[in-house]
């Protein structure tokens, strides 16, 4: 597991190290900004497409051809990904609390924001990654461009950019828990429906 961590360290920092500055620039803002939730739920929605690039640069390098042949388990190799995308989450966290704390956002606001930014993560990596893993990168980038389409619509015209999201749970703090857990159960789900579909995908190989 730490050799792969350090292998997609590796090709991150190599080959992607351009998400660094985003997504520090974009949540920082969202977190910064008294009205920035838009671009703290833009940059999360643009840097956890990092998971799927480095899943790409497997499939593209022939990393994919080559892991069957290694003791690593097809439960080890999901699960390293998306223990990334747990670092990720964490990320997305650090660095938006650090930017709303310097803006001097009251903590009511920031837990909202974290609500937001948490979920949103979340569903992006609960739908791509076990969509990459079944199609393969390039048959599920429609996918997933259709589904950041759907979120981007959903944010800014209905939920007026996280703003709204937070306005409409405004005094309703047992129904953002509600939502958070439910979506992070999902997120588990999709952990290990990536395992079964790596197993199967391993076998019929």
């Amino acid at each position: 597991m730490k050799g792969l961590l350090y292998k997609d360290g590796i090709v991150l920092i190599r080959k992607f190290r351009s998400y660094l500055p985003m997504y520090v620039l974009f949540v920082g803002m969202g977190g910064l900004m008294p009205d920035g939730m838009f671009w703290a739920v833009y940059g999360v929605m643009f840097t956890a497409t990092m998971v799927s690039s480095l899943m790409a640069d497997e499939e593209n390098t022939g990393w994919n051809d080559t892991a069957p042949y290694l003791p690593l388990s097809a439960r080890t190799l999901v699960s390293e990904k998306y223990i990334v995308s747990l670092f990720c989450i964490v990320g997305f966290i650090v660095v938006y609390v650090a930017a709303a704390m310097i803006g001097g956002k009251p903590v009511s606001e920031i837990g909202m924001g974290l609500i937001s930014i948490i979920m949103t993560a979340q569903i992006i990596f609960l739908i791509s990654l076990p969509t990459t893993i079944l199609f393969g990168v390039q048959k599920s980038g429609m996918i997933r461009l259709i589904v950041t389409a759907v979120m981007v619509f959903f944010g800014v015209v209905i939920l007026q950019g996280g703003r709204g999201f937070l306005d409409m749970l405004s005094g309703k703090e047992n129904m953002m828990y509600v939502l958070l857990a439910a979506v992070t159960v999902l997120y588990f789900l999709s952990w290990y429906i990536s395992i079964v579909l790596k197993e199967r995908k391993t076998l019929s190989q």
